[in-house]
């Protein structure tokens, strides 16, 4: 029995010496059958390259012989329907009107290598185990320089791969309403710890990032320049806690408006979380939250500081932004003497677990956060010094 066509999918060429001695790049091609159609995009134009085979796979189908009845009905058919198909169309369509289709974009070219040449019936449990399976055996892309030694990609990582997967199917789904719809089981959900600083601790990550460190039970002053390198992790350290905001939103916040930033408006004593034209998440909401009292005139500094010396961004390093403060924040943390558990997102759980601490109005504490109630109540409602008081006082 002859073996089945696969369907349009992208396929990478690893750049081949030619004769003269010279090495062509990278790039990808759209295979079809037999056809090969070069798209002239390397790997770090990806997104452009699906766009080329989403408008292929729609030229294709366009001018096919088939009546548009029989199109219609093989694309409510899983059996005749690739993955790569599904996701192609995603990428072309509903991913680009994401908060962020570049981390989409990541998703879908790590999906393609193993999905690519299975077709939505293939989509079972089974199959979403042994893609499991196999990318946790992967090292993370981020350690290119000793894969062998690299860590191994994770569940958790593994488990977005596949609501990518699982998102582009239900798009689909509503296009061209699939006969059966395709279940994606998933990892276990890990459990998100929700430790909080206490204030004492906070003081300590303080006094690392000015300098500090303790060593055999005593703060010693360390080498003359860590003050200096540090300066972005005690702004980091003090707008998280005070405002709650996520990682990603503090380092990326410049003084001035912006349209594709977070900004601090400091004259009227708030932080834009977002750009003016930026999309907000649906699950991570973004609202303009207000300075404190004590961090606005450490705000007012810094910002007459940067000023003077014409840089934009709040969070920086000589006037050069910084994305993530992961690696420096750990060795502050160690410096602390504190849990090398302590992750920059702890800052939004001190910042919540205070204010229900404080016995903050819900509403307006969520408000403040850019959660629901609801969530906050979830994970912190346990810390507000009236926990259970209704349920505990009806006992004699």
């Amino acid at each position: 029995m002859s073996r089945t066509a696969k369907g349009p999918r992208l396929y990478l060429r690893k750049g081949r010496r030619k004769a003269c001695g010279t090495t062509l790049p990278d790039r990808y091609f759209i295979r079809d059958d037999k056809t090969e159609i070069g798209t002239g995009c390397g790997p770090d134009r990806f997104v452009e390259a699906q766009e080329q085979l989403a408008q292929y796979i729609i030229q294709k189908y366009a001018n096919d012989v088939e009546p548009a009845r029989e199109a219609r009905v093989r694309k409510s058919n899983p059996a005749e329907v690739y993955v790569a198909e599904v996701l192609a169309e995603y990428a072309a369509g509903p991913a680009q009107r994401l908060a962020n289709p570049a981390n989409e974009a990541s998703l879908i070219e790590t999906l393609l290598p193993f999905w690519q040449d299975m077709t939505l019936a293939d989509v079972r449990r089974s199959t979403c185990e042994g893609y499991v399976a196999k990318r946790i055996t992967e090292p993370h892309k981020a350690y290119k320089k000793d894969p062998a030694s690299a860590p191994r990609v994770s569940d958790q990582t593994a488990r977005r791969e596949l609501e990518c997967l699982g998102t582009a199917i239900s798009k689909w789904h509503e296009e061209h309403h699939l006969s059966v719809v395709p279940k994606i089981v998933l990892p276990r959900k890990a459990e998100t710890p929700r430790d909080a600083l206490t204030r004492s601790q906070a003081a300590r990550l303080l006094w690392a990032s000015m300098g500090w460190g303790l060593r055999d039970g005593k703060w010693v002053r360390l080498s003359k320049t860590t003050r200096s390198n540090r300066m972005h992790l005690r702004r980091f350290i003090l707008i998280s806690i005070y405002t709650g905001s996520r990682a990603g939103v503090t380092c990326r916040a410049l003084w001035n408006e912006s349209p594709l930033h977070p900004w601090a408006d400091i004259d009227s004593g708030v932080l834009y979380r977002r750009g003016r034209n930026e999309i907000d998440h649906r699950t991570k909401r973004r609202p303009v939250v207000a300075f404190p009292d004590r961090l606005l005139s450490h705000m007012r500094r810094w910002k007459r500081l940067d000023e003077a010396k014409g840089y934009q961004p709040v969070i920086h390093f000589g006037g050069k932004p910084i994305e993530r403060v992961k690696t420096s924040f750990a060795s502050c943390v160690a410096d602390s003497g504190l849990s090398d558990e302590i992750s920059p997102h702890w800052m939004r759980h001190t910042c919540a677990t205070w204010l229900m601490e404080a016995g903050v109005d819900v509403w307006a504490a969520a408000g403040f956060l850019g959660m629901s109630p609801a969530t906050l109540i979830k994970n912190y409602g346990h810390q507000r010094p009236d926990y259970q008081d209704d349920v505990r006082n009806r006992f004699g």
